[in-house]
């Protein structure tokens, strides 16, 4: 029920029993019950041509918060939001390139208390997007590259034990793609795919409005996918075909790693970890229209097209939504994709692409929608 009026606006207990197809007088016991435990409450009435108008339900957002946390080997991102999703606060931490594993759950706890000050909300449940691969059913973070030592970590148990408060655990590319789906270029869609292009890059995919995680929670861990160099020449005593993998070509590390190597660039950006100072010379470049950064962007964009190329062959989504690192260039990589992808999905099969419209918070929207989706009211009848 809840999961309904939080998708579809302007519903009534009647639109709720024809929905769920339940008889009117058991929607009403559970409506009355949610409202007595303060997560509903009933609005103005919707007008008609004929008969009583209904009442609207609503979610009432003092019914309880929810915190979303969204991290990779650079960023902290945590938010607040109450019990409609509307956002509350915002906590910005970053990640130092020698930070150890317990300083980076230091790190994360201390966001999540900061998320948790200065209101007197009952917190319902925290959501957390993870990078690299995880076991949702054990509450661990399995290993992400990009952070030395972040092997098998119990982040659940030691959340929950921390907080007191139940934790839900995902892949960050899914919570951005929660996101997406709740609230933004995503809402309304049934299938779409996210790409997040952060330290490393990896697809969250969207089918018939539900995450697709795959047999091993796996599903969308396309960083490996390789990207042919150099191919191989028929004839005898050729080398064989060189390949690079789609994350040493297309991510943020890359990048930082390719402007270093040009002289005039320096060694600054290999001793810089955050995102700022690349992004800003990247977003200068553009503008001076510096030729080896937009020989560079052309290069990824064509890379990510013949990716994108491919995912919708397979998966023929309604849309592929950019987030991450790129979006801070505007239309700039998006325009090349569409060009290029005029080669590898031309006339109607080419997909459509487009950017994030929520920014660098959206992993963390989604962590926040995670343990919304996830997290069950007291049942009718059970004890306080």
């Amino acid at each position: 029920m809840l999961q309904l009026i939080r998708a579809r606006e302007g519903l009534s207990r009647i639109d709720l029993a024809r929905t769920l197809k339940l008889a009117p007088s058991t929607i009403g016991i559970y409506v009355d019950h949610l409202v007595s435990e303060g997560f509903l409450f009933e609005g103005k009435k919707m007008a008609r041509e004929f008969g009583r108008p209904p009442t609207i339900l609503a979610l009432n957002p003092q019914g309880g918060r929810f915190i979303g946390v969204d991290f990779e080997a650079r960023n902290i991102m945590a938010v607040a939001v109450d019990f409609s999703q509307r956002p509350l606060k915002q906590i910005h931490q970053t990640i130092g390139a020698g930070d150890t594993v317990e300083q980076i759950l230091v790190k994360i706890e201390k966001s999540i208390e900061e998320a948790l000050e200065g209101d007197g909300r009952k917190v319902l449940g925290i959501g957390v997007g993870v990078p690299g691969t995880i076991d949702p059913a054990h509450g661990v973070a399995l290993h992400y590259k990009h952070i030395k030592g972040w092997n098998h970590v119990p982040l659940v148990t030691r959340l929950a034990e921390r907080f007191g408060i139940p934790v839900f655990l995902e892949n960050n590319i899914r919570t951005m793609a929660l996101a997406e789906l709740w609230f933004g270029q995503g809402r309304g869609a049934r299938n779409f795919i996210c790409l997040g292009v952060r330290s490393g890059i990896a697809a969250g995919i969207i089918i018939n409005g539900q995450i697709y995680r795959g047999a091993n929670n796996r599903a969308g861990e396309i960083r490996d996918w390789p990207c042919a160099l150099v191919p191989a020449r028929n004839g005898g005593g050729d080398p064989p075909a060189q390949f690079a993998t789609l994350e040493e070509i297309v991510s943020f590390q890359a990048i930082r790693e390719r402007l270093a190597k040009q002289e005039r660039r320096g060694e600054a950006f290999l001793n810089t970890r955050g995102s700022d100072a690349v992004l800003a010379y990247l977003v200068a470049g553009v503008e001076q229209g510096d030729k080896d950064i937009l020989a560079m962007l052309e290069g990824i964009a064509e890379v990510l097209a013949l990716v994108t190329a491919q995912l919708n062959t397979v998966f023929n989504p309604e849309k592929f939504i950019l987030a991450g690192v790129f979006t801070a260039l505007g239309n700039q990589v998006i325009e090349r994709l569409q060009h290029h992808l005029g080669r590898f999905a031309p006339g109607g099969e080419r997909p459509r692409v487009v950017n994030t419209e929520l920014g660098d918070f959206n992993g963390a929207l989604g962590a926040a929608a995670l343990a919304v989706h996830q997290w069950k009211p007291r049942e009718v009848g059970q004890p306080a």
